[in-house]
């Protein structure tokens, strides 16, 4: 009898981690629902066809892209400085659930579809590299506690199905089913431009997959760019035929290399005149000085002497941005060891490179170019540090302590900073002394 416990508990450890990554899908998706129509508009579609209009209801830049949204059911084309698929996804919600007074469920619905299959892809990313599903888990509710990642992917933005479409390229390529991951980059890049920093991770991968093995040197560099055009050559052609779709339908440019010219053209023009007035790459991850949240969308409540906010979109770092400064030396070391060794270097040449690829850029981009840059562009390395972190688990008693530690602040961070609240929630912070 006495062995028959400790089975059970292993079989029920075994169990919850099968699974575990499917319920927290479900579970954050079953929050962003429960959340997507606050706050809503109490002023109709009519008065809210720019960013200033009272009562509007939009988070951030909604104030973009739902009017926007509403241009393109019209039939007029709009917003052209980004691509469109994104806008159509937001579309589809708007058309199916409706757009009016009391109602931003369509606005939303389905880019918290996109933000929870984004969870449910990091876990697998990170059981794909370890063989283990415990990493997977870890990663998963990592990146699903991450305050900006989950308010971007809760609200009608562009970057959701963005970093959806790029995750699972990310798979796909891991699996070798080169031109699927090749027709998700494109995927990604119609939604926003700007996620092609995850091209270069991709491409690492399939360079190193390619390069390995005992094959002679002229059958891996053959393998090589016969790989790189099973990527390319779909993820380049479903770009360019979709913007051709838009712009046909549209109106909106004679070719897709005209519209990518326009947007190209548009972004470069963005350049700040005051630095200070610009949140820097470094102030992203610097937990002594970090930059100051950005009021994406905050209520404020005064009772007495207290002053609460029921519903606080911010744009804010997590403990897990910090954790950039004990994963990057770290997989540097067993880069380098493991290549004395002899040992596989994949998964840090990928972490190492996706972290490189994904935010290094912005600074000779803001510093340089003298270009606005914004602290969620930082949305795309988050995946990267919830994988990397997680792998401590693997490495020893130390790395396991402080991967304990920062996932303990990232789910106390989460906690504080949730963006809708309600009176028991409020009442619960102020009785823990907690910013409410």
């Amino acid at each position: 009898m006495r062995f028959k416990v400790p089975l059970l508990m292993m079989r029920m450890y075994e169990f919850f981690q099968k699974y575990f990554i499917i319920t927290l899908t479900v579970t954050i998706l079953v929050i962003k629902l429960l959340i997507v129509n606050v706050p809503n508009p109490s002023a109709p579609p009519e008065a809210c066809m720019d960013m200033k209009g009272e009562g509007c209801g939009f988070i951030f830049d909604e104030a973009h892209y739902i009017p926007a949204v509403r241009k393109l059911i019209r039939g007029e084309a709009a917003n052209n400085e980004h691509p469109p698929l994104s806008k159509f996804i937001i579309m589809m919600g708007m058309l199916l659930f409706g757009d009016d007074v009391g109602n931003a469920v369509g606005w939303r619905v389905f880019i918290a579809v996109f933000g929870a299959i984004s969870v449910m892809t990091v876990g697998f990313i990170a059981q794909e590299l370890s063989n283990k599903k415990s990493i997977g888990c870890i990663a998963s509710l990592l990146f699903a506690t991450d305050v900006m990642s989950f308010n971007l992917s809760s609200v009608a933005m562009l970057d959701a199905p963005a970093m959806t479409f790029s995750l699972i390229a990310v798979y796909f390529t891991l699996k070798k089913r080169y031109v699927m991951a090749g027709t998700f980059i494109s995927l990604s890049l119609l939604c926003k431009l700007s996620f092609l920093n995850m091209v270069a991770p991709i491409l690492i991968i399939v360079i190193v997959q390619s390069l390995k093995g005992r094959a002679s040197k002229l059958d891996k560099i053959s393998s090589l760019f016969g790989n790189l055009g099973k990527i390319l050559l779909p993820a380049v052609a479903i770009f360019l035929f979709g913007l051709w779709v838009y712009d046909y339908l549209y109106g909106a440019f004679q070719t897709p290399f005209d519209h990518i010219k326009f947007m190209l053209n548009y972004h470069s023009t963005l350049k700040y005149t005051n630095s200070s007035n610009v949140d820097m790459p470094l102030s992203w991850i610097n937990p002594i000085s970090p930059f100051k949240p950005a009021p994406y969308y905050v209520e404020t409540v005064k009772s007495d002497s207290a002053v609460y906010h029921p519903i606080a979109y911010w744009g804010i770092y997590s403990p897990l941005w910090w954790s950039i400064w004990p994963l990057v030396p770290v997989y540097i070391y067993k880069l380098v060891l493991n290549i004395k060794m002899r040992q596989p270097v994949f998964s840090e040449v990928l972490i190492l490179s996706w972290v490189a690829f994904t935010y290094l850029p912005y600074f000779p981009i803001a510093h340089i170019l003298e270009r606005w840059v914004f602290s969620f562009y930082f949305y795309t390395t988050v995946p990267a540090l919830a994988i990397g972190i997680s792998r401590f688990n693997e490495w020893g008693d130390w790395m396991a302590t402080v991967l304990i530690a920062i996932m303990s602040a990232q789910l106390v961070w989460f906690f504080i900073w949730f963006p809708v609240k309600n009176d028991v929630y409020i009442t619960i912070l102020r009785l823990l002394n907690l910013p409410a």
